[in-house]
């Protein structure tokens, strides 16, 4: 009930700033001084809301007894006195929060959620580093957004630090056994491997468990030696760490079943697994009309999205469409997440060939807003689809914008080229990104798995061009390729795919 009283008293729930900290109220809650709780709300308002004079002054009313609530009450002030700008205030704090509490991480904590709530990121990344090293449970309790947001703000300049944070992370299980855990246990193991130390990749390689990382290390060949041991604890097809993957998901779902996130992991891993008809079982989870689906959030959103693909790669087509259909036509007041499941719809469509059904979901698709990404998406099924219907001059239009943004998305740049006919554009789209130091390491594992003879584990159905054989045959193109990758064996292709090339 006491929230923030439970924080100051060592209990085990986290203060409501914690998660009012990126969508703050804008209602002001009067504090009483005599009310610990009522401060702590007032706190915890005032700083979200960037009053940071107000919440200081709050914090200031807050006079717990014992030395481990006197640190923790430091750290309060601390975090308003960072978005003050009043640095030197603030760690002398610190260092007296230090001095009552030696032992404990509470004081971290605070630090780490309020110095990016205050846009401080050095101040967190500190904070999280002293909670990795004093407290990994604390950390691997720490809310999955918050840590991304972290992650996307890390320090400027600290490179290596910043990369060893993200092995830790790794190291101390944060994550789980979930698809969030996976795959920060993946992104230490690229670390690694860019590091040449392959015995510390090796050590983290059994936390994967996620079947499209183990095929990212597979294909790519400065992962070779790894190879062996990926083979060892993949099994055939992947099936090891296919199963092993929706084991651990499908606990986590058990234990909370209603729990949307947690659902929409479990789809995913269902459609992972190939076991395509249980997936789809889980349609009765989400809305059924499109009145229902009036009020679906990103969440459920996903879950939708999920499924939908799932009824595509069981090979029910006009069931996915109409299933998206009923999630992007539902009203809603804000609608800006939809634009990756409206665009997953158009890729879909334009896969399977029904470029008139798609032309006209196009423009509106194109006016909800989105990422750079999102929005070069748009822009190669646009071309995609003009060209297919033969409105060549109408598609000639807008290749000079498709080819302005090609650095936001070079692998979909290179879709809508092929798509086009346009051969030669695609090959120097794909050298010029290979050939450029800033942008050829983000490009490789999509060229690779892009240029693959039969269909990978993916959520993004962006395979819909057996062009991209045609562009791999192209000396360039194919040295490029036999320098970077290979094929994924057949004896890890999910038995679906073994016997269906690119189309």
């Amino acid at each position: 009930m006491f929230l923030w009283l439970a924080a100051l008293t060592f209990g085990s729930h986290e203060p409501l700033f914690y998660r009012a900290a990126f969508s703050p109220s804008p209602e002001a809650v009067a504090p009483a001084a005599d009310d610990p709780d009522a401060l702590l709300k007032a706190y915890d308002n005032a700083l979200s809301n960037k009053r940071f004079d107000e919440a200081l002054a709050t914090a200031k009313k807050l006079q717990p007894d014992r030395p481990e609530g006197q640190a923790f009450a430091a750290a309060l002030q601390a975090s308003a006195l960072l978005g003050l700008k009043r640095d030197a205030e603030a760690r002398a704090l610190l260092a007296r929060a230090e001095q009552l509490a030696p032992h404990s991480a509470e004081p971290s904590r605070v630090l780490f959620i309020g110095a990016l709530v205050t846009d401080r990121p050095e101040f967190a990344a500190d904070a999280l580093d002293r909670m990795i090293a004093r407290a990994p449970d604390m950390v691997r309790d720490l809310d999955w957004d918050t840590v991304r947001y972290f992650l996307q703000k890390e320090p400027k300049g600290q490179d290596i630090r910043n990369e060893d944070r993200r092995i830790a992370l790794a190291r101390i299980g944060y994550g789980g056994e979930t698809e969030i855990g996976h795959w920060r246990a993946a992104d230490a193991v690229d670390i690694l491997v860019k590091r040449g130390d392959f015995a510390g990749a090796r050590e983290l390689l059994q936390y994967v468990n996620e079947p499209e990382a183990y095929e990212d290390m597979l294909i790519q060949k400065r992962y070779a030696p790894l190879w062996p041991q990926l083979g060892e604890l993949g099994g055939p097809h992947l099936e090891r760490v296919r199963e092993s993957s929706l084991q651990g998901i499908q606990a986590e779902y058990s234990n909370a079943p209603n729990d949307q996130e947690k659902l929409n992991l479990y789809v995913n891993a269902l459609r992972h697994s190939g076991r395509y008809d249980e997936a789809i079982a889980l349609r009765s989870k989400v809305p059924a009309t499109v009145a229902a689906m009036s009020s679906a959030d990103e969440p459920m959103g996903w879950t939708v999205n999920n499924i939908a693909l799932a009824l595509h790669d069981a090979g029910r087509a006009e069931d996915a469409d109409n299933l998206f259909a009923m999630l992007n036509d539902a009203p809603m007041p804000k609608e800006y997440w939809r634009v990756s499941m409206k665009i997953n719809r158009l890729e879909l469509l334009v896969e399977d060939g029904k470029f008139e059904k798609a032309l006209p979901l196009i423009e509106p698709t194109a006016k909800t807003e989105g990422s750079p990404y999102a929005d070069q998406l748009v822009r190669r099924l646009r071309y995609c689809t003009l060209s297919s219907l033969g409105r060549k001059d109408e598609a000639a239009k807008y290749l000079p914008d498709l080819m302005k943004h090609a650095a936001d998305a070079p692998g979909p740049t290179i879709d809508g080229l092929l798509c086009g006919g346009d051969l030669d554009k695609a090959e120097q789209v794909a050298l010029d990104t290979l050939g450029s130091k800033d942008k050829a390491a983000g490009f490789e594992k999509d060229f690779i798995r892009r240029l693959q003879a039969h269909r990978l584990t993916s959520d993004d159905p962006s395979v819909w061009q057996g062009r991209w054989q045609e562009l791999r045959a192209k000396p360039a193109i194919k040295q490029a390729f036999d320098r970077l990758g290979r094929d994924l064996p057949p004896e890890f292709l999910l038995p679906d795919r073994l016997n269906a090339s690119t189309k």
